[in-house]
């Protein structure tokens, strides 16, 4: 089979016309020098139709023509381009095709160029050119190798490690090493309860960012920490480019498979040794060299964990919350548990059920840590169990969730405000001032015994022309 020539001889600008300079080229320079783990891992995570549009192009030199889209997707070929677009979406947002382009002006028509960087890139993806070790080095050795199961646990048990800690703010007997609490800090995930020139890692207390953090799946949190070690990487003046190589092809790799650290990574030890400490990756004690990619690592660019131990959606609905405020909680896992115990004041606990109540003590020493009352019920509602859903709704009580308002308010008694304030000598003056002030909805506050009126900064002018104006048509005796 005679496989297409990969150098095309014309370069494809944004409006779809060969032979110019592309507009984008420091993002196509950027995309030439990725390995093919980048393009594998930008693929996996398009949408099946934008994945089967992306191959039926990949080889071929022509632009994917509107009509052409409308019938392998069964649309009417009535519809406006834009209709069609809309499939590319996911494609377009992350620049795999060019924006929509016309030919033509008696009879236009409609395209979408494919991106020369990426059809380049995949058409090595899938042919086994490009950058031989992108996909890693199988370690070439004996030894005792972990199974898929073993992996699983390694990184399920290291990353849950990680929340616990956050859960019960440092007293967890498994501390995270001092760089992981530093990222987590720096994310705005945990802080410092005393803060001082010296951060202590003795005194951290989980964020309302934390505790939204502990709220996301999983896989969600994995990209956002890793997006936090790349902005800690460049604030340090590195390269980002060399992290995300990293990430794609750790996501590229196969769970249970062994490989060599020094010929997959030989420039980015510094940045294996760092995902470790997460459960990214499971090194042998024995060779240093050896390392196995957990089900973290690999779902990265499939965003696929069912191969994992974590609970199901129906696992994670344990929660019966009476309206007395009693909640009995059907669940062994600590981690849950010790979320719960940051509002909740538990009374028994047995080996597969939780016992306590939602009291103002324990709900405000949550709040006083940034924890709001909105995801304090987010939290109940989506762990509620399935018995819950049986009752008329709305699923949780509304005298439980307005005592949890009032007790959000209870702290949050002052909201302050950036405004601007006039003060006036005359009442009359300040009553028309008052009610023009009204009338554009820009009051903050207002004084009629001290004559002060507080408005919005952004009303400052209007409201200064307003004022000189009344105040020329007083003195003029209008």
């Amino acid at each position: 089979m005679v496989l297409p020539s990969f150098n095309d001889p014309s370069r494809i600008d944004a409006d779809g016309e060969a032979g110019g300079p592309s507009p984008t080229a420091p993002l196509d320079r950027f995309l030439d020098s990725q390995p093919a783990t980048f393009y594998e891992a930008i693929y996996q995570l398009l949408p099946p139709v934008c994945r089967q549009i992306i191959l039926h192009v990949l080889w071929s030199h022509q632009t994917l023509k509107s009509s052409e889209l409308k019938a392998f997707c069964g649309m009417d070929e009535r519809l406006p381009p834009e209709a069609a677009e809309e499939i590319l979406r996911p494609a377009l947002a992350r620049h795999i095709f060019h924006p929509l382009s016309q030919k033509g002006t008696k009879a236009p028509k409609f395209h979408w160029p494919l991106r020369d960087t990426f059809k380049r890139g995949m058409r090595n993806v899938l042919t086994g050119q490009g950058t031989s070790n992108s996909f890693g080095v199988p370690f070439e050795g004996g030894g005792q190798a972990p199974s898929q199961e073993d992996l699983i646990g390694h990184g399920e048990d290291s990353w849950e490690a990680i929340l616990k800690y956050m859960v019960s703010s440092g007293k967890s007997r498994r501390r995270p090493q001092n760089a992981v609490l530093d990222l987590l800090c720096n994310a705005g995930l945990l802080r410092d309860k005393r803060p001082t020139a010296h951060r202590s890692y003795e005194t951290l207390d989980i964020t309302a960012e934390g505790f939204s953090f502990l709220l996301e799946d999983r896989q969600t949190q994995l990209w956002q920490i890793l997006v936090a070690y790349i902005v800690g990487k460049q604030a340090r003046g590195e390269n980002a480019a060399d992290v995300l190589t990293v990430f794609f092809s750790l996501g590229c790799m196969q769970l249970g498979q062994c490989y060599s650290a020094s010929k997959s990574f030989p420039r980015s030890q510094d940045i294996l040794e760092d995902l470790e400490q997460y459960g990214f990756i499971y090194r042998s004690p024995h060779s240093p060299d050896q390392f196995f990619p957990t089900h973290l690592a690999t779902s990265l660019c499939s965003g696929d964990l069912s191969e994992s131990r974590s609970r199901s959606a129906d696992d994670k609905r344990f929660l019966i919350l009476e309206t007395n405020y009693k909640i009995y909680a059907y669940t062994s896992n600590e981690l849950e548990i010790e979320i719960l115990n940051l509002f909740v004041d538990i009374k028994i606990r047995y080996p597969n059920l939780v016992v306590g109540k939602l009291d103002r003590q324990n709900v405000k020493q949550a709040m006083d840590k940034g924890i709001s009352a909105s995801q304090i019920i987010s939290y109940l509602t989506s762990h509620a169990h399935p018995q819950m859903f049986n009752h008329p709704p709305p699923l949780l009580h509304a005298s439980i969730t307005d005592q949890l308002h009032l007790w959000d308010r209870e702290r949050n008694r002052l909201d302050d405000k950036e405004s601007v304030m006039f003060e006036f000598f005359s009442k009359e003056l300040f009553d028309e001032a008052r009610d023009e002030a009204t009338r554009m909805g820009v009051v903050l506050l207002a004084l009629p015994k001290e004559k002060l009126l507080f408005v919005d900064p952004d009303s400052r002018e209007a409201m200064k022309d307003f004022i000189k104006e009344k105040q020329e048509q007083l003195r003029s005796g209008y």
